[in-house]
C-alpha cells in the first residue's frame, strides 16, 4: 500500500459527494476549516478541478484534494475507495450530498413564481407544478440511482475504511420533502415507518413498486406524490436506510439532515438560506462528539421526525432521552447495572425512531459459526458435515430452497442435527446475499468461517457421452461433447468469481468480529495460470501482490468476455477447454491473494480438493466427497498464525 500523504494519527479524513458547487463545496470548506483533510468529489472532472481551484492560495489548500466520482457507477466508487485506502488507510467522515431533482424544471418559470413580496411557503403552494415540470421514466430512474442507491453504494463501499476510524461519522444530506407525510401511499408509508421490520429489501420493494407504477402512468392513481415524485421517494428511502445502517452498525454515528431551503442550482437559487448556513448542519453532524445520537433525522440543527408530524413536548423529551441514553452508554459501558438500566429505559420509550436488535439465538461466546455456499450436495454438503463434527455451527446454503431443505434432512436424528441450519442463498443475487448476512448477524452476531464452494462448469456437457468414454477407457473428445455459450460463460463468471467476491465483501463486517476468522475459496487446478495461454492475462493475474488489484482482475474478465462474444477466444489465446471455468478459478485465486494482503488479520486460502466424484464432473472423479472435503475443512480450522494467501492442491501448497 502507498504511504499515506499525511500521518493518520493526527488527521481526520472525509469524503464529500457532489461537492463541486453549492452546499457540497461549502461542506468541504467548513470541514477543512476544522482541520479535516477532505476529498472533494464531482461527476464532472473539469468542474471538480475548477472547484478545487477556489482553495488555491488559501490556508485550506493543503486540506482539500479532488477525485472524480460518479455515485451511479460502482467502478467509479471502487476507484475512489482504493484511492482513500492507499492514501489515508481509513475514512472518518462520509457526507452523501450528491443528488438531482428527478425532473426537468422550467427554472425561469419557478423564479418568476416566487419573486416579489409574500411568504415563500404560500407562493410555493400556489405553483402549478404540472405546468413547469416534466417527469420522465428515465430521469425518475436516474434520480433513484443517484439519490438513494448512490448513497447506499458509497456507504457499502467505504464501510471497511469507516470501521478503521476511531470516530466514524456518516451524514446523509436529505430533505423535508422526504418526510412520510408527503407520500400518500399508505403501504409505502407503512413500510418506511415500521422500524422493527425495516430492511434494505423492503426499501427496494417500495422503490420497485414506485418505478413500476410510474412506468405504467398510474402514480397518482396509486397514491404516489404527483410532483417531484422521484425526489420525494428517493429521500424517504435515504431516511429509511439511515435508520437501517444505524441499527446494523451501532459503532458508527449516522444521521440524515435537511439543511433548509438553501440557494443552490437544484432549486434555481430560489432558496432563502445561504450555502454557508445550509452547510453548517451537515458539518455539525459530521463533527459530533463520540456518544452523539445516531439514526435520526434533523431539520437544520433540530431533531425532527421521519413522519413529518409536529413534534410536541413529549416527543421532544423522548428524542432527548434517546440521545442522552446513547451518551450514557458510551461513557459508562463498563458499569453493568447502569447500562442495563439505560437499555430498559430505551425499550420502555421505544418509538419508530428507537428500535432494538434481536438477541442472538445462541451464545456467541461458546460457539464458532460457519457459512458454506453450494452445500446441498457433494463436497459442500460434506464440508458442512465435517465442520459440524468439529463442533462448528454451520449454515448450509443452497440456491434451490427445496434441495437445501432436503439436504438438511440428512442431519435429522444424528448427533449433528443441532449443528446445521439452512438458509437459501443465490450468490449471483446481491439481495439474497444480504438476506443471509442479516440472518447471520441477527442469529449469531459474528462469522468465524466462510467457505465459498458454490460453482458451475460454465459449459453444457453431454454427461452420457462422458460416462460412455470412461466406461470404454477411451480418450474423451471434448470438442464433440461440450458446448460453450456466451450466456453460460457469463453466468459462470458471475457465480464462480463474482459470487465468491460478493460473499466476502458482504460478510467482512461479521468476519472481523471473530477472534479467528477464516475464508476458504474452493478452487481448481484448472485455474492455474499455466493453463491460460494469453500472456497478458497471465501477466496480470501473476503480478506481485503490490500491483494486483480487483480492477485489474475485472479488466481480464471483461477482455475475456468480449473476446468470447466476438468468437475469437482461440485467436486471442484464451483456453478453449472449459474456458469460463478456467478463467473464473484463476480470477478467484488472484482475488484470494488480494484479500490476504488487504486484511492480514483474516486467514484466507484457496484449495483444489482433488478430482472428486461429484455432479459437476458427472461422477467421473477418483476421490470420495469425504476425501475431497478434508482439505477445505483443514484450512477452515487452521490455528491462528497459519498461512494465508496461498493455493493448495489438497493438503499441499502449490503455485498459482
Amino acid at each position: 500500500m502507498a504511504e499515506p500523504m499525511i500521518s493518520t494519527a493526527t488527521k481526520k479524513y472525509a469524503v464529500v459527494t457532489g461537492a463541486n458547487k453549492g452546499i457540497g463545496l461549502e461542506i468541504c470548506r467548513q470541514l477543512a476549516s476544522n482541520g479535516v483533510l477532505v476529498v472533494l468529489t464531482a461527476r464532472d472532472e473539469k468542474r471538480g478541478l475548477e472547484a478545487l481551484e477556489t482553495f488555491i492560495g488559501s490556508d485550506l489548500s493543503d486540506l482539500v484534494v479532488f477525485h472524480q466520482l460518479d455515485v451511479a457507477d460502482p467502478s467509479s466508487i471502487h476507484s475512489l475507495a482504493e484511492f482513500v485506502k492507499n492514501q489515508f488507510g481509513k475514512l472518518d467522515i462520509l457526507v452523501n450530498n450528491a443528488g438531482i431533482t428527478g425532473a426537468k424544471v422550467d427554472g425561469d418559470a419557478l423564479r418568476a413564481a416566487v419573486a416579489g413580496d409574500g411568504a415563500l411557503e404560500e407562493k410555493m403552494a400556489q405553483i402549478k407544478w404540472d405546468k413547469i415540470m416534466t417527469q420522465t421514466y428515465e430521469v425518475t430512474e436516474e434520480c433513484l440511482q443517484i439519490n438513494y442507491y448512490g448513497a447506499k453504494r458509497m456507504i457499502k463501499a467505504f464501510l471497511p475504511l469507516i470501521h478503521l476510524s476511531d470516530s466514524p461519522r456518516i451524514v446523509n444530506v436529505s430533505s423535508s420533502m422526504g418526510k412520510l407525510k408527503n407520500i400518500p401511499n399508505e403501504w409505502a408509508k407503512g413500510v418506511f415507518s415500521d422500524s422493527e421490520s425495516l430492511t434494505e429489501e423492503r426499501v427496494d420493494e417500495v422503490l420497485n413498486k414506485f418505478l413500476k407504477d410510474f412506468k405504467e402512468g398510474c402514480i397518482e392513481a396509486k397514491s404516489w406524490p404527483p410532483s417531484v415524485s422521484a425526489y420525494i421517494v428517493s429521500k424517504a428511502a435515504m431516511n429509511a436506510y439511515t435508520r437501517i445502517v444505524a441499527k446494523k452498525y451501532p459503532n458508527i454515528i449516522i444521521n440524515c439532515v435537511c439543511p433548509g431551503y438553501v440557494k443552490t442550482d437544484i432549486n434555481f437559487n430560489t432558496g432563502v438560506l445561504s450555502v454557508e448556513e445550509g452547510a453548517q448542519s451537515a458539518v455539525r453532524l459530521a463533527l459530533l462528539p463520540d456518544g452523539g445520537p445516531s439514526g435520526l433525522f434533523f431539520f437544520r440543527n433540530e431533531v425532527d421526525t421521519f413522519e413529518g408530524r409536529e413534534i410536541n413536548r413529549e416527543d421532544h423529551n423522548v428524542l432527548s432521552i434517546h440521545a442522552k441514553c446513547q451518551i450514557i452508554e458510551h461513557k459508562f459501558s463498563a458499569q453493568e447495572d447502569l447500562l442495563n438500566y439505560v437499555l430498559k429505559l430505551k425499550f420502555l420509550l421505544a418509538t419508530p425512531i428507537l428500535s432494538t436488535m434481536a438477541e442472538p439465538a445462541i451464545s456467541t461466546a461458546t460457539k464458532r459459526y460457519a457459512v458454506v455456499t453450494g452445500a446441498n450436495k457433494g463436497i459442500g454438503l460434506e464440508i458442512c458435515r465435517q465442520l459440524a463434527s468439529n463442533g462448528v455451527l454451520v449454515v448450509l446454503t443452497a440456491r434451490d430452497e427445496k434441495r437445501g431443505l432436503e439436504a438438511l434432512e440428512n442431519f435429522k436424528g444424528s448427533d449433528l442435527s443441532d449443528h446445521v441450519v439452512f438458509h437459501q442463498l443465490d450468490v449471483a443475487d446481491p439481495s439474497s446475499i444480504h438476506s443471509l448476512a442479516e440472518f447471520v448477524k441477527n442469529q449469531f452476531g459474528k462469522l468465524d468461517i466462510l467457505v465459498n464452494n458454490a460453482g458451475i462448469l460454465g459449459a453444457m456437457v453431454d454427461g452420457d457421452a462422458i460416462t460412455a468414454y470412461v466406461a470404454a477407457g477411451d480418450e474423451i473428445k471434448w470438442d464433440e461433447i461440450i458446448t460453450q455459450t456466451y450466456e453460460v460463460t457469463e453466468e459462470c463468471l458471475q457465480i464462480n468469481y463474482y459470487g465468491a467476491k460478493r460473499m466476502i465483501e458482504a460478510l467482512l463486517p461479521l468476519l472481523k468480529l471473530s477472534d479467528s476468522p477464516k475464508i476458504v475459496n474452493v478452487s481448481s487446478q484448472l485455474g492455474q495460470l499455466k493453463l491460460i495461454p494469453n500472456e497478458w492475462a497471465k501477466g496480470v493475474l501473476s503480478s506481485d501482490a503490490e500491483s494486483l488489484t480487483e480492477e485489474k482482475v475485472d479488466e481480464v474478465l471483461n477482455e475475456f468476455l468480449r473476446d468470447f462474444k466476438e468468437g475469437c477466444i482461440e485467436a486471442k489465446s484464451w483456453p478453449t477447454f472449459m474456458s469460463a471455468y478456467t478463467v473464473s478459478k484463476a480470477a478467484m485465486n488472484a482475488y484470494t491473494r488480494i484479500v490476504a494482503k488487504k486484511y492480514p488479520n483474516i486467514i484466507i486460502n484457496c484449495v483444489c480438493p482433488g478430482y472428486v466424484k461429484t455432479d459437476i464432473n458427472f461422477n467421473t472423479g477418483i476421490l470420495s466427497v469425504e476425501e475431497g472435503a478434508e482439505s477445505p475443512v483443514r484450512l477452515a480450522l487452521l490455528p491462528d498464525g497459519g498461512p494465508s494467501g496461498l493455493f493448495f492442491v489438497r493438503s499441499e501448497v502449490s503455485s498459482f
